[in-house]
């Protein structure tokens, strides 16, 4: 094989890898991303940097080695920020904070603090109610949070997202929304840097308190408000379990629904939801999972009621300790009856759903290639008779003009579309 040959078949690899990997993150908007796999380093291209100080790297919520970042429980174990006021927002600058943690211990933390004492925002835990933890998210010298609504269980890493978005607070654990309100009213400043692991306040010396004792990971805080979608794409990671295909067939009456889980550890159930605008879901059915399993398992489930028009599915993937995520949200399309080859939409941003109406079941070859020829993205999955429905990862891809085929058997059949 030619080293040219060779080159280009990592450079595929790779970036199908690095497509996959972040359909579960979005990535507009993005201002920091912070791994924490045993390094200090700020995946997202900008002037925002990290130093650590008296940390240990451990085990993230899948058990991997050096993956996520212990804190030592003291004043001197925390991350210092430098932003260059990139992350000191004001005004009407929407925003969101998103990050894992794992706490098992027994003293009010702070857990992201951008001068929460000033105005700014930050992230805590509090335990004002006895027995019961529970999550705050301040801004403007507004608090949003209590026992009834952002209470969590210690001893289990938990996902965060925290929403500023018109004036609302809203705050997501595990993907799920727990609690939402107005904001404060004071103009926030930032006369300190931001920190993890402890809540800043400059009268103190060192200036922080309330030191922080547990486990975090991949810190993500982007300039604008996500979705409840985007959200629970984020939240995605929170679960043991890797999610290969999710494809849909529709055939007369009804959709077939087909995913696979590449592994799983304590998984419990599958439920799925079905949305006729995307927006306001039902759950029409539950499937149980096989809990613990490093091989491929797949599974099925038929919608004998689809929407008339568009019908849209997601799983609600939950673990045994109650945890739960969602996958990614596959289109069916019902209005236009068609032949061949469909994408929608277009020009698409995240997520780009192809129909393709298959003459018999078997594996298909999709590919994704750039105005110059270039493979950018491949994958194979299994279609069945009838009209099959995937998703494709696009988000990673720079903006511009694309083609992507599908090969079955002798056919080809491809279409064009936008990425914006």
């Amino acid at each position: 094989m030619q080293p040219k040959t060779i080159y280009r078949i990592l450079f595929i690899a790779l970036l199908a890898i690095q497509i996959n990997a972040s359909a579960q993150a979005p990535t507009n908007g993005l201002q920091a991303h912070f791994p924490l796999n045993n390094s200090n380093t700020n995946s997202v291209p900008g002037n925002i940097t990290a130093s650590l100080a008296n940390l240990t790297y451990t085990t993230n919520n899948q058990n991997t080695a050096s993956s996520a970042v212990q804190f030592g429980g003291n004043l001197n174990s925390l991350i210092t920020f430098t932003d260059n006021d990139l992350l000191d927002f004001t005004g009407t600058t929407n925003f969101t904070i998103s990050f894992s943690f794992f706490f098992n211990g027994s003293a009010n933390a702070g857990l992201l603090d951008n001068c929460l004492n000033y105005s700014g925002w930050g992230l805590y835990l509090w335990s004002p109610l006895a027995g019961t933890w529970n999550l705050q998210f301040n801004y403007k010298n507004g608090s949003l949070g209590s026992p009834s609504t952002t209470a969590f269980t210690t001893g289990v890493w938990h996902h965060v997202t925290a929403i500023r978005n018109n004036g609302t607070l809203s705050m997501y654990i595990d993907g799920v929304l727990r609690a939402s309100g107005a904001e404060g009213t004071q103009t926030p400043s930032y006369p300190t840097s931001m920190i993890a692991g402890a809540m800043a306040y400059l009268s103190y010396s060192p200036p922080r308190y309330n030191p922080f004792g547990g486990k975090m990971d991949e810190i993500r805080v982007y300039n604008r408000a996500l979705s409840s979608t985007e959200v629970a794409q984020l939240n995605a990671f929170v679960l043991p379990l890797k999610l290969g295909q999710f494809s849909a067939t529709k055939k007369t009456g009804q959709v077939d629904l087909i995913w696979e889980t590449l592994s799983e550890e304590n998984t419990s159930h599958f439920e799925i939801e079905r949305s006729s605008d995307g927006n306001n879901w039902t759950r029409i059915g539950e499937v149980s999972a096989n809990g613990n399993s490093t091989q491929k398992q797949s599974y099925s489930y038929t919608d004998p009621a689809p929407s008339v028009l568009t019908s849209f599915y997601r799983l609600k993937m939950a673990d045994k300790d109650g945890i739960y995520t969602y996958s990614r949200v596959i289109t069916v399309t019902t209005a236009t009856e068609f032949t061949g080859i469909r994408l929608f939409p277009n020009p698409a941003r995240e997520t780009l759903q192809v129909q393709y109406e298959a003459a018999r079941s078997g594996s298909l070859q999709l590919m994704v290639t750039d105005a110059g020829g270039r493979i950018v993205y491949q994958s194979t999955v299994s279609g069945r008779s009838g009209i099959n429905t995937f998703s494709v990862p696009v988000q990673m891809l720079s903006p511009g003009y694309y083609q992507l085929a599908i090969l079955a058997d002798d056919r080809k059949k491809s279409g064009s579309f936008v990425k914006e």
